[in-house]
């Protein structure tokens, strides 16, 4: 179906536009959202009016978000994360995550596809994300993954555990291989001991009844 776009859909169309979609797609979103109507000929003589007027709104709008993308340069934006002892994030940040916090900031709706994290980012510290906010307006955040109340807390109480530990339990949780192969070969020495024990005590007791047999024949 040929439709006449109204508003911008990104990244499907400008505001003007006229395109061909699928009738479902037009029928079911676009024309009940009041995002485009069909382009009939009536509808096609407001298409250059449409665009003209959808310039100067992109125009205005460029202008508001290159002033936001200049004042987040010398912002960070801080995501708080679950983190184990090490640093390490159970997980990852996410481009969902900082979208959300860059909404927060900034009180306008940040568009998580915008937000292109090159790599994974699994530590704390700081990280650098592009972001792509509008057509034309672009930002490098400067991420800030710190570790969240949660994990500062279990942090501190694991390193307290760690330094109230002696030598001994040290030596305890973490054995070395020496002191593993000598406690096995402390466990042999016993087992061979306690069987050699028993040995003598059978054959002790096999000798005492041999002697009671010979008594009791000479008695007879």
């Amino acid at each position: 179906m040929k439709i006449l776009f109204l508003k911008d859909v990104r990244p499907t169309a400008r505001a003007g536009d006229v395109k061909d979609v699928k009738a479902g797609f037009a029928r079911n979103f676009l024309i009940p959202q009041g995002l485009a109507v069909q382009a009939t000929e009536h509808e096609l003589r407001r298409a250059s009016a449409l665009r003209t007027q959808a310039e100067d709104r992109r125009l205005v709008e460029a202008k508001e978000w290159q002033d936001i993308a200049d004042a987040l340069k010398d912002r960070k934006v801080r995501i708080d994360v679950r983190t184990g002892p090490t640093g390490r994030l159970y997980g990852s940040v996410t481009n969902t995550m900082i979208a959300a916090k860059v909404s927060e900031m900034t009180e306008r709706e940040i568009d998580r596809r915008g937000i292109q994290i090159p790599a994974p980012i699994r530590t704390v510290g700081e990280h650098k994300v592009p972001a792509r906010f509008v057509e034309g307006v672009t930002a490098t955040l400067v991420i800030e993954v710190v570790p969240d109340e949660a994990s500062i807390e279990l942090n501190r109480q694991m390193e307290e555990a760690q330094a109230q530990m002696t030598e001994a339990d040290t030596d305890v949780l973490d054995p070395s291989f020496e002191d593993v192969l000598a406690a096995a070969e402390a466990e042999i020495d016993a087992s061979a001991s306690s069987s050699s024990e028993k040995s003598d005590d059978t054959e002790d007791e096999a000798a005492t009844d041999d002697d009671d047999d010979s008594e009791e024949k000479s008695e007879e």
